[in-house]
This record gives structure tokens, C-alpha cells and sequence, in this order.
């Protein structure tokens, strides 16, 4: 067995500093070792990232769309809309809202990388991180890839990987905290339309999936806090435990085919917790205050749509960006690349009450134009210059 996942390797309580050291070195040398072996050649890159993949994703997610729209529309309902600057202001707002995002998370990589990757590198790093995470499934577009993207922008392994993970910890942190606390402030009812009459009224498809709404996401939400629990013991108290519980619990029979990653994740944590000794109080402010505008910006590019067509009041604002956070949970389902159709299904289901049930389905379109296809269009247009640069090096 490789050395990197020999679970005698992880030190007891009693051992020395010294001892914690060798450790440490023996799981770099290790995963510099094993990236070595499978640095992933251009033509793989290639094939993962192809034209052909990204096709068949865009024409997924316009075919569930275009059929959603099919069952639902209703030409009467669509004259009501009146098209005028006004609506184009809040559509470009909403682009607005995206590029803030972008902004976002290229600061926090800059942050949490002490400023080792430029204003550029970054911008590549997080066009392709977004990308991958369009045209796979949502638990496989994570870590890995970004700790190659990383890699490949000469991080050192150490760094990228304590990067990656720190940047899904501080996600899912977000996730949980605004989830919640949304929650508390406009009420599950409305958090979750339990009450709305539109998915009865509307023609669209398995809507009465979506009544449970509530029991679902916080089945999800309880996994999310056991995953942010984990981490954080993992970040914060002892990595070397974490790392061997998961070794433990991935040896099972019918776990063991993920155990070789479980482990790999056990070791970013250990490299993860060396790296925040020494962050101090202020980098913890930038990093949580950088996390929220990103995501307050995301999950806000609805109310612009909304806005653009219709006149939701004060309290509805709310509302729309709780509901947000039950169509996140939905999408980080591994059923479909990037969660087409899941994506636009949940959105109608979720949203449908702020807007004619026959109109629904076209502003989900609406909404995945902005804030989904940008990132198939960069990355479409970034990767083959990226690969041509960091192959060419």
C-alpha cells in the first residue's frame, strides 16, 4: 500500500512536535509523489473539458427548459409582460451581480494564497473551477480539480490543497449560517412555499415532488452540518484523528471504493490545518466578509429577474433570496452536470407564486443565462489558452 494511505503513519497524542514534523513532511513528499503519477496529460484535459461534453450539456439544459416552457406557456400570460429600459436595467444588474461573484472568489483566492497567484491567475483559477463544476456533476467538479487547476499555476501541492479545502469550508459555512438564519426570518412557509397553489395550477412536471420541500432540505441540511462539523475538528483541533477516522470508516466493504479519496481528503486537512496557524483575526474578517458578498450577490440574481417583469414588494425580496438557498441544496445533487434540469425544474417549483405558473419555466431560462452559461462561454474560451500556456511550461 501506498505510504500516503497507511493509516499506522498518523501519530499519537503522546508523540513529540518533532515527530508531528517528520509526519507532515512524509504526507507532502507523499502526495507530491502521487501527483506525479497522475498529472493528468493535455489529451485527457482535452477530452474532460471537449467541445462535444459541453454541447451535449448546453443542449440538456435547453432541451429540459424548452420543454418546460412547452408544457407551461401561455402566449396571453407573455403579452402581459411590458418590455421596457427599466427591464433592461435589472436584467444587466443582474450580470452585475454575476461579475461581483466572479470579483468575489478571485479576492478570497488571493487572500487565502497569500497573494502568491496574480489578479490574472486568479481569474483563470476560478473561470476554470466554475467551468468544471458546469460540466460535471456537483460532487465532482470540487477539490481535485481545483488543486490541479492551482498546481498547474505553480502553487506549491501544500498551498492549493490548503486552498481548495479552505474555500469549500468557508462556502459551506455560509451555506449553513444564512440557511438557517434565513430560515428564522421570513418562516418556513414561506421559505419553502408550502402554501403556494401555483404547483397544483401549473402544467409543469412532477411538481408534487416538491411539496416535502422543507423535510428535504433540512436532510441535506443535517449532512451539511455533520460534513462542517468534521472539518472544522479536523481544521481546528486535530487533523491527524480526522484523518484516521475517515481511514477507519472508508475501510468498510461497501465504502472502500472511496476510501483512497477519503484518505486524500484526510491529508488535505492535515496540510489545510498547518496553514491557518498562522492566519490571524483580520484574514478570518476578510475571508467570511468575501464568502457572504459572494454568495448574497448569487442568490440575488433572481430578485433582478423578478424585478424586470414584475413589481415584488419589500418583503418579497426576502423571500425570493431564501428560497435560494433550498434550490442550492437540490443542485448539489450528483445527478446531472452543472444540475441541469434539476436546476430548472427546482426553480419553477420554488419560484412559480411570484409569477404567472405560465411563465415560470421561461424565467428559469432567464435565470441559468445568467448566472450558468457565462461560465461554459469563459471557460470555452480560457482553457485552450490555458493549456497551451502551463503545457508549454
Amino acid at each position: 500500500m501506498h505510504p500516503l494511505f497507511d493509516n499506522q503513519i498518523v501519530p499519537s497524542d503522546g508523540q513529540s512536535q518533532k515527530g508531528d514534523l517528520q509526519f507532515l513532511t512524509k504526507i507532502k513528499l507523499s502526495m507530491a509523489e502521487q501527483h506525479e503519477h497522475i498529472d493528468i496529460p493535455e489529451k485527457e484535459i482535452n477530452n474532460q473539458f471537449s467541445y462535444k461534453r459541453i454541447a451535449v450539456i448546453i443542449l440538456l439544459s435547453l432541451a429540459i427548459s424548452a420543454y418546460l416552457i412547452y408544457t407551461s406557456f401561455n402566449f396571453d400570460a407573455l403579452r402581459a409582460i411590458q418590455w421596457d429600459a427599466e427591464s433592461l436595467l435589472w436584467i444587466g444588474a443582474g450580470f452585475i451581480f454575476l461579475v461581483i461573484r466572479h470579483l468575489g472568489y478571485m479576492y478570497r483566492l488571493r487572500l487565502i494564497t497569500d497573494k502568491k497567484l496574480s489578479w490574472r491567475q486568479s481569474f483563470n483559477v476560478i473561470s476554470l473551477w466554475e467551468f468544471s463544476s458546469a460540466v460535471t456533476p456537483s460532487t465532482v467538479g470540487g477539490a481535485a480539480v481545483a488543486i490541479y487547476f492551482m498546481k498547474k499555476e505553480k502553487l506549491s501541492l501544500g498551498k492549493s490543497a490548503a486552498t481548495s479545502m479552505l474555500t469549500i469550508f468557508l462556502d459551506q459555512i455560509f451555506l449553513a449560517v444564512f440557511g438557517i438564519l434565513m430560515w428564522f426570518v421570513v418562516g418556513g412557509n414561506k421559505m419553502f412555499a408550502s402554501d403556494a397553489n401555483c404547483r397544483s395550477q401549473s402544467d409543469l412536471p412532477l411538481m408534487n415532488m416538491f411539496h416535502n420541500m422543507q423535510a428535504v432540505y433540512f436532510l441535506g441540511f443535517g449532512i451539511f452540518l455533520i460534513v462542517i462539523a468534521g472539518i472544522a475538528y479536523g481544521l481546528f483541533v486535530n487533523a491527524y484523528a480526522f484523518k484516521s477516522m475517515l481511514n477507519s470508516i472508508f475501510s468498510m466493504r461497501f465504502l472502500k471504493k472511496w476510501q483512497r479519496d477519503a484518505v486524500q481528503t484526510g491529508n488535505d486537512i492535515i496540510l489545510t490545518s498547518e496553514e491557518l496557524k498562522t492566519k490571524n483575526v483580520s484574514f478570518w474578517a476578510k475571508s467570511f466578509l468575501s464568502t457572504t458578498i459572494t454568495w448574497v450577490a448569487f442568490f440575488s440574481i433572481p430578485i433582478c429577474i423578478f424585478h424586470a417583469f414584475f413589481d415584488p414588494t419589500f418583503a418579497d425580496l426576502p423571500v425570493i433570496f431564501s428560497r435560494m438557498f433550498a434550490i442550492w441544496m437540490l443542485m448539489l445533487l450528483p445527478i446531472s452536470p452543472g444540475g441541469a434540469g434539476i436546476a430548472e425544474l427546482t426553480f419553477s417549483a420554488m419560484m412559480c407564486d411570484f409569477t404567472d405558473p405560465a411563465l415560470v419555466a421561461t424565467l428559469a431560462l432567464l435565470w441559468r443565462i445568467i448566472s450558468f452559461y457565462p461560465y461554459l462561454f469563459t471557460g470555452v474560451i480560457i482553457l485552450p489558452r490555458w493549456i497551451k500556456k502551463v503545457y508549454t511550461n
